[in-house]
């Protein structure tokens, strides 16, 4: 009985080389080709991993770091990674025997011809357990496993470039939020003194009424705008303490206004080719179309039989006392084979379901891919038209304001009349409003195109640089 185990694990370790199922090939991406990276917004340089350093702006960097460190979602990322970590190292051992101790015993009584009698059995040993895995059903769970842990790994990258993202972003939507305030207040005591000037000339004969509450009007429109700049500013404010994993208004003190200029140098962009590869929520898809494709070979498998081998080894004796007496020495290996022979066709069906799910993970692959190429694309255009746009309201503010200060001369000279001055006053206040709003539009623009690019990811076989949480937590790759 012992050389027929032998023999039959001889045989497993030949036919172990197959495994049932398709065998997974990763797809073949798309060659990358950006036309929009063509632009002269851009440059061709090595982009570098902590791409919100190039704004030098030190409190954005505090912010992004805190942020990677102590966020909610990097944390409750990491902990799917460890999960998905400790799935994988359960799987990979499947297919290996599995031995524990075990103690038994056992004490009945039961009638018999002669009146009755106490038995006692007690046991104490080794019980190993090994599926025999002829048709690869252990080692694709195995390889599911394992391509689950890296779509999480790169889950985790992509909540990583996210949040990177998100906490650039409405910093520098706060940041020009606060400068739109402060033009509308400096405008505020322009206008104030404008309306004290129109009273005087009023009171004076030299003005009118109309001058008077035309003024007036336009001073309240201004003061009207500045408590929705106000609330704007405030959720920016209470958004970046929420992405640090802190309350709404930690950081006040921190983000009390400073002036952040736009991005005005070429944005470095790398080598975009590298774009696919990048992405982190692109690798993610593959991955997991890598575990549709084992868990197509897991289903495959459960159409042929299962073959396994329980054993034990150890002491089994009537009485406790001498249960570790060489005598009582005991051995057993028990082969069996099961087999859904008559159950076929539940395991067919579960098969094709297996199948329709790496059918729908290719396509989810393809979706991600051409998302990706959008995103790219979308996100370069839009960074090179804002640069057009701000140059073009740079020189339309220096026009406006000369235009007012020439109004302004005027006006107090008695060279033109107020309607002239008050309209010249609100296109100065709409051209520095709208030069605010530019600046701040380039920085999230560029926010935008680093993120499209795939944001800041370590290299294969390095963790994330110095973030805390993701770097604690990273777990290298295994390979297909």
């Amino acid at each position: 009985m012992v050389i027929r185990t032998l023999c039959l694990a001889v045989a497993t370790a030949v036919l172990a080389a197959c495994a049932a199922g398709p065998d997974y090939r990763a797809p073949v991406p798309p060659e990358v080709t950006l036309r929009n990276a063509a632009e002269e917004a851009f440059a061709p340089g090595v982009a570098v991993a902590q791409w919100w350093a190039q704004f030098d702006d030190p409190v954005l960097e505090k912010l992004v770091g805190d942020a990677l460190l102590a966020n909610p979602d990097m944390r409750l990322a990491a902990t799917r990674v460890r999960a998905a970590r400790a799935v994988f190292s359960e799987r990979r051992l499947d297919p290996w025997p599995h031995v524990g101790v075990a103690a038994t015993g056992e004490r009945t009584r039961q009638p018999d011809a002669a009146g009755g009698g106490i038995d006692e059995v007690y046991s104490l040993g080794f019980d190993a357990a090994w599926e025999l895995d002829l048709f690869g059903r252990l080692r694709r769970g195995a390889e599911a496993a394992r391509a689950d842990l890296q779509a999480e790994q790169a889950g985790l990258e992509d909540v990583q470039v996210s949040i990177a993202a998100e906490v650039a972003r409405n910093y520098f939507l706060l940041r020009g939020t606060q400068k739109r305030i402060e033009v509308a207040e400096q405008t505020l005591r322009n206008l104030d003194q404008t309306q004290r000037l129109t009273e005087t000339r009023e009171a004076l004969g030299a003005g009118s009424a109309l001058d008077v509450h035309s003024s007036r009007a336009q001073l309240k429109a201004i003061e009207a705008d500045i408590p929705l700049l106000r609330s704007i500013e405030a959720t920016a404010r209470y958004r970046l303490a929420v992405l640090q994993g802190l309350q709404p208004g930690a950081l006040d003190e921190l983000l009390a206004p400073k002036p952040v200029p736009a991005f005005a140098r070429a944005l470095p962009l790398g080598d975009v080719r590298d774009l696919l590869r990048s992405r982190p929520d692109v690798r993610a898809a593959e991955r997991r179309l890598a575990s549709a494709t084992a868990r197509v070979g897991v289903a495959t498998a459960d159409l042929f039989p299962r073959i396994s081998i329980r054993g034990f080894a150890g002491f089994l004796s009537g009485d406790f006392s001498s249960l570790v007496a060489g005598r009582n020495e005991a051995w057993s290996v028990s082969p069996a084979i099961s087999w859904a022979a008559l159950d076929l066709g539940s395991v067919r069906a579960r098969l094709r379901a297996a199948e329709a799910g790496a059918d729908a993970a290719a396509v989810q692959y393809e979706m991600a891919v051409l998302a990706a190429l959008e995103d790219a694309e979308n996100a370069l255009q839009d960074y090179a038209r804002r640069q057009e746009r701000l140059r073009i309201v740079v020189q339309q503010a220096e026009a406006a304001r000369e235009a007012e200060r020439l109004a302004a001369v005027g006006y107090r000279e008695g060279g033109i009349d107020f309607l002239t001055l008050l309209d010249a006053q609100r296109t100065q206040l709409a051209a520095d409003d709208a030069l605010a709003e530019a600046e701040a539009a380039v920085n999230i623009a560029a926010v935008a195109v680093y993120k499209a690019l795939g944001g800041t990811h370590a290299r294969a076989g390095e963790p994330p640089a110095g973030q805390g949480v993701a770097a604690a937590q990273w777990v290298p790759p295994l390979g297909n």
